[in-house]
């Protein structure tokens, strides 16, 4: 062996790495696919607690304004 020539092997690693590389893919297609199964725009009027709800027509005597309470005798 020469003076100061060093032999190196840089192949070693890429079957780690390639596996870490699948790993990561495999996790962004999985939360992909779940983020499209369970996604409600917020515009969505069947998101639960939109604001389309808030600010809806009211339905009916229940969300009917309260009636005047009596002023209480003293």
């Amino acid at each position: 062996m020469a003076a100061g020539h060093k032999e190196a092997n840089f192949s070693q690693g890429w079957g780690i790495a390639a596996l870490v590389v699948a790993m990561v893919v495999v996790a962004f297609v999985v939360a992909g696919s779940i983020h499209a199964k369970t996604y409600m725009a917020p515009t969505n009027p069947m998101t639960p607690g939109s604001e389309r709800e808030a600010h809806g027509p009211a339905a009916g005597a229940e969300h009917a304004a309260p009636a005047a309470e009596p002023s209480a005798a003293h």
